[in-house]
């Protein structure tokens, strides 16, 4: 929830959407971070959230699509069950919540007559170094997160005329549960082939991704952001 709490510090009503109910800054409450609960590998389920959101608020800004897990897969048919498991939640996910905000957005600026209907929204997905990389042991992770960003550049020129950025970030190595689930000094391998030879903390990738959401960065689209601490 790092990016919910920078987010509420610039004013931003922040939906939290996730499979399983996550935890909130001390200084946020609920009622200004909502959370619903939800599968981003199905389409209804995603498409559920955003006709509850709208019942809630007419318009929304931005979204940030950081739904993602890794599983080592090498290529036997011991793997199938996690490439499957991989492409379900990093690529359907991201096409499936793109694809209904985008149509959310569509719906609510057919609603307001005017200049207002083309006011600029901004899409962030959280790519990885693996967006751009082969790593050894984790191909369907690496298909996955190329995909991620294959569909952000896409969008970024399907959907750019009517006033949508699309853009990736691609972290590193971060002091998240998911690299710390990794095999034993596997994170800290990680972080050592950067030039700061640490893990990033969630906060450094929130700051990125707010920049993004912002006007600050109102010319860039179909772009990738690394965040890896200095990743050759």
């Amino acid at each position: 929830m790092s990016l919910a709490g920078q987010a509420f510090v610039v004013t931003a009503k922040v939906y939290a959407l996730d499979l399983s109910e996550i935890p909130i800054h001390s200084y946020t409450s609920r009622e200004l971070v909502p959370f619903s609960k939800v599968d981003v590998s199905s389409r209804e389920s995603v498409k559920s959230v955003f006709d509850k959101i709208s019942h809630q608020d007419s318009e929304l800004c931005g979204l940030v699509n950081c739904a993602g897990i890794l599983r080592a897969t090498d290529g036997s048919e011991d793997s199938d069950k996690n490439f499957r498991l991989l492409w379900d939640v990093n690529v359907v996910g991201t096409w499936n919540t793109n694809t209904e905000f985008y149509k959310f957005v569509k719906s609510s600026r057919e609603k307001k007559p005017g200049l207002e209907k083309h006011r600029p929204v901004s899409i962030v997905n959280l790519g990885s170094m693996a967006s751009v990389r082969g790593i050894p042991g984790l191909s369907g992770y690496v298909a996955s997160k190329h995909a991620v960003l294959g569909l952000s550049r896409t969008f970024a020129q399907e959907w750019g005329p009517e006033s949508f950025r699309v853009n990736t970030v691609a972290p590193g190595a971060v002091n998240t549960p998911m690299i710390q689930g990794m095999p034993q000094n596997e994170p800290q391998n990680a972080a050592y082939k950067g030039a700061f030879k640490s893990l990033s903390e969630p906060e450094e990738i929130a700051d990125v991704i707010l920049y993004l959401l912002g006007d600050g960065s109102s010319s860039i689209s179909g772009q990738l952001v690394e965040v890896n601490g200095g990743w050759p």
